[in-house]
């Protein structure tokens, strides 16, 4: 069964994930035709955005912090005290 990388409504099939010892996720193989689609879909991120993309730690950070805000854990800032 392939594992699927969604992105809105695209969804890339990856054939198969390349591992190394300890089973962590280096590489995937995919048809030349999903790597078209693929291109296209990293086409839509803009320039400006992109280091967001490949910095995984401070992503993360943001999806928790988007989370957050959409439950209402915000407080204001407080600029002063920065």
């Amino acid at each position: 069964m392939p594992a699927v990388a969604k992105q809105k409504d695209n969804r890339i099939k990856v054939k198969q994930f390349v591992t190394d010892a300890t089973g962590h996720k280096m590489a995937a193989v995919i048809d030349m035709e999903e790597f078209n689609r693929l291109e296209i879909i990293l086409d839509l991120i803009p320039a400006s955005e992109t280091w967001l993309y490949k910095n995984k730690k401070v992503l993360e950070s943001v999806q928790r912090g988007l989370k957050q805000a959409a439950k209402g854990k915000i407080k204001k800032l407080a600029i002063n005290e920065l």
